[in-house]
């Protein structure tokens, strides 16, 4: 009798000691990391980017194809002689005819299209570069782009390029002193509805909302068939209250 009351005495302990083991729970789900949608946000634009920049090259690379041949230059009509012409040099009939043919010249690659494809490579290292985040440099690259040719296919381009740098930094003042660039020099060009979108955005930044509504109702009054038209409508419903 005595060794079952000092069992009974030892399990006791052991027993309250197993009641009081803490449950162990999972811990708490990490939550999710805003930057991550930024950045995927940002991928697509950049690849929207690139699939312009090589539509605008082959473009480039066409219109060079194109002008590649010159014209030939006026070729003065041979006199003819009522004489005939004397082979007494030994040289056969088909080489004096060859002779008198005139030969057709051959032009050089121009020199323009040898300028635009460098100009659009500088394009992808600056977009490049964008991407990186190594925002100062792209803009330096950008602004390099532009002042080349500030009238030719990259320079609406460009110009939305360094708003975006600008945008990117947080200064949106600078931003949508480059974006309304694009909408008034470049209204139709292809940049000029993402530009007018950014503005919109811009001012969303900066909490003016009823100035952003405006923008954004403009954007899909201007450009109604654009795919940025649908990303304003989205917007406007967003804010709407």
């Amino acid at each position: 009798m005595k060794r079952l009351v000092l069992a009974a005495i030892l399990i006791l302990p052991v027993g309250c000691a197993s009641t009081d083991v803490p449950e162990t729970t999972p811990p708490p789900a990490p939550a999710p990391d805003p930057r991550v949608g930024e950045l995927q946000t940002a991928m697509t634009e950049l690849l929207e980017r690139l699939d312009v920049m090589n539509s605008r090259l082959n473009r480039l690379e066409e219109n060079g194809g194109a002008t590649a041949v010159a014209a030939a230059p006026a070729v003065r009509e041979p006199v003819v002689r009522e004489e005939p012409v004397s082979d007494a040099a030994g040289a056969p009939p088909e080489q004096i005819a060859q002779a008198a043919t005139p030969q057709p010249q051959v032009a050089q690659q121009p020199q323009a299209a040898l300028v635009g494809a460098r100009m659009a490579e500088d394009y992808r290292q600056a977009i490049m570069l964008f991407g990186r985040g190594r925002h100062a440099e792209a803009r330096r690259a950008f602004e390099a782009i532009f002042q080349a040719d500030a009238q030719g296919d990259l320079a609406d381009n460009a110009l939305f390029w360094i708003g975006e740098t600008y945008y990117a930094a947080g200064d949106f003042t600078n931003a949508v002193r480059y974006y309304q660039r694009v909408v008034n020099d470049f209204s139709d060009q292809n940049k000029a509805p993402d530009a007018l979108f950014k503005i919109a955005l811009s001012q969303e930044r900066t909490g003016d909302l009823a100035l952003a509504r405006r923008t954004l109702n403009q954007v899909v009054e201007r450009y109604p068939y654009s795919s940025t038209a649908a990303s304003a409508k989205a917007e406007l419903q967003r804010i709407k209250y």
